[in-house]
Order: structure tokens, then C-alpha cells, then sequence
């Protein structure tokens, strides 16, 4: 039962169900503008931007894309369409190895150090002066008026 003491703590369980929902909605709707583009290449109409399409992409929809771009051959030797596709998948994977390996590793130690507030330091407090003497021999004499 080890895979049961590496499940994530019931509070991240939300956060985690909004990350697949999110995932699995952006990709249907990336497959469904691919789609939507090609049917508008056949028939001559107006096309989806390629901006879009790799903006569509890049936040989250990048195996939809994939899929999409294989199941309609659709823009698969447009350049440079293509290279920034395979880029975008590129970048998303090393950012998840990124924050997969690196905490554990101890690389953002450093940084973490850098930004825990410090706690206030009181004020040091003045030393206390002793008050002069008067008398003989005390330069208070020179004073004097």
C-alpha cells in the first residue's frame, strides 16, 4: 500500500480536481479548434488564427493540439507552426520536471531563505550616560559663569 502514503493531503484534493478539470476542458477545446479550422480550410471559409491555436496550446491545451493536429492532418508540415507546437510541449514538460525534481533537490533554498520575513529587532537601547560630577577638580568649574 505505498501508493496509498504518496497520495497528496485531502486539502490539496480541490486544488488538484480544478487542475484536471481545467486540463481536460482545455484540451477538448484546442481539439475543437483544430477541428474547426480545418473544416474551415476545406470549405474556403474564414480560419482560426494560428496565434490562437498556439495560445490555445500554451495554457494547457498542448496534447489536444497534438492529437488533433495526428487525427485531422491538420497543419503538420506548416512551418514554422509545427516547430513552435513541439516547442510549447517542450517548455511545459521541462517546466513540470522542473518543479518536480528541483525543491527536493534543495535548489530554491537560497531563495526561499531571501524572502522569510525576518522578525523586527527592537530598538537598541541607548547606554546610559552617568551624570558629570560637581565639585573640585570637575570641569564643571570652567562652566561657570
Amino acid at each position: 500500500m505505498d501508493v496509498l502514503a504518496e497520495l497528496p493531503d485531502r486539502d490539496t484534493w480541490p486544488l488538484l480536481i480544478a487542475l484536471v478539470a481545467y486540463l481536460v476542458f482545455m484540451n477538448i477545446w484546442t481539439a475543437f479548434a483544430f477541428r474547426l479550422d480545418k473544416q474551415r480550410a476545406v470549405t474556403g471559409e474564414w480560419r482560426v488564427p494560428e496565434a490562437t491555436l498556439l495560445f490555445l496550446s500554451a495554457v494547457g491545451g498542448w496534447f489536444g493540439a497534438k492529437f488533433a493536429q495526428r487525427r485531422y492532418r491538420h497543419k503538420t508540415r506548416k512551418q514554422p507552426f509545427r516547430t513552435f507546437l513541439n516547442l510549447i510541449g517542450l517548455l511545459q514538460v521541462a517546466f513540470i520536471l522542473a518543479l518536480t525534481f528541483l525543491p527536493a533537490s534543495g535548489v530554491f533554498d537560497d531563495i526561499a531563505i531571501a524572502f522569510t520575513p525576518t522578525p523586527k529587532k527592537e530598538p537598541a537601547k541607548p547606554e546610559r550616560v552617568m551624570p558629570r560630577r560637581f565639585g573640585p577638580g570637575s570641569d564643571s568649574a570652567l562652566l561657570r559663569p
